[in-house]
């Protein structure tokens, strides 16, 4: 009696041992599955375009913005008073060029019945050019400080959220550091390393199913949009000589290949970072039942 029940146990474990090997191999080539998936989002580092204390934060860590929301302003007084500084240029250089056409004006009056030589109206016709010159620049350089003296409050550009937010009133910003961090908001997807062996079977615009890790007994859908092209070690380098990767393993492990995925609903419990397991659907129940079961094993491990 006991070795029958020995011999039940060996048996059962046999059969559970050789179905799960048929399905990891059915799974590789047929319905690629893989845990190694990681949600992915892009992020907007907001650097300044000028440089200045920053004298107000007007948003908070997490907070939503709309495009157009003031982010912080940087100290506007030594641009404001650039920009005086332009203006009074720009009057002055007005002022010149005003009367460089009124002299050019009176000796071309007088060259008319030879009173003044040649020489000087070209002399006063080169002094008009060069002060309608200096005049331009000075409005060039007026405008420029207009646009330095706005470019100290810096806003949103596009609906986003505040994260990472490490800077506080006072502290000194320039073009060289980012400032604020902005997630686009609902701008998610997965990034999902399948073994090569399956990519003969993913297709763009498949269905897939997907367990996240931070949402046990749930199964989600989404679909491919695109599966790279190249990896890192598949791109050959014309400024150094090709590298030879040495392997001693008999079974060298499978190459993994980037694929992205779509995914069909909206979740704003997921972050960016967030780990998953993506499995390919294919016309049968196969997929569904293991990534259901799956998703209960979430909350065990």
């Amino acid at each position: 009696m006991k070795r029958d029940v020995y011999a039940y146990i060996t048996t059962v474990t046999l059969v559970i041992a050789f179905g799960f090997s048929a399905f990891l191999i059915y799974s590789d080539n047929v319905l690629p599955f893989t845990t190694q998936a990681t949600v992915k989002t892009t992020s907007v580092n907001v650097v300044p375009e000028v440089k200045g204390y920053i004298q107000e934060l007007f948003v908070h860590e997490g907070e939503k913005v709309a495009p157009g929301t003031a982010l912080f302003q940087i100290d506007p007084q030594p641009y404001q008073i650039e920009k005086q500084k332009s203006q009074a240029a720009v009057v002055k250089m007005k002022s010149r060029w005003t009367q460089a056409q009124n002299y050019l004006r009176r000796v071309k009056s007088l060259s008319k019945d030879s009173s003044v030589s040649k020489e000087a109206l070209d002399d006063a016709q080169s002094d008009e050019t060069i002060a309608y010159a200096e005049y331009l620049s000075a409005q060039a350089s007026l405008k420029m400080a207009q646009l330095n003296l706005d470019r100290t409050l810096v806003k949103a550009k596009e609906i986003s959220i505040v994260t990472n937010l490490s800077f506080t009133e006072g502290m000194y910003a320039s073009p060289l550091i980012s400032v604020i961090h902005l997630v686009k908001d609902g701008k998610q997807w997965i990034e999902a390393d399948f073994t090569e062996k399956g990519l003969s079977a993913l297709q763009r615009d498949q269905e897939v199913n997907i367990v996240y890790d931070a949402l046990p007994n749930k199964v989600f859908r989404g679909k491919i949009s695109s599966i790279d092209q190249a990896i890192s070690s598949g791109l050959s380098d014309p400024d150094h000589l090709g590298e030879i990767t040495s392997e001693t393993r008999w079974i060298r492990p499978q190459q993994k290949i980037r694929v992205r995925v779509i995914p069909l609903q909206k979740l704003n419990s997921i972050v960016a970072g967030s780990r998953a397991s993506v499995m390919l659907r294919g016309g049968s129940i196969i997929s569904d039942s293991w990534m259901r079961l799956l998703s209960w094993l979430r909350f065990i491990y």
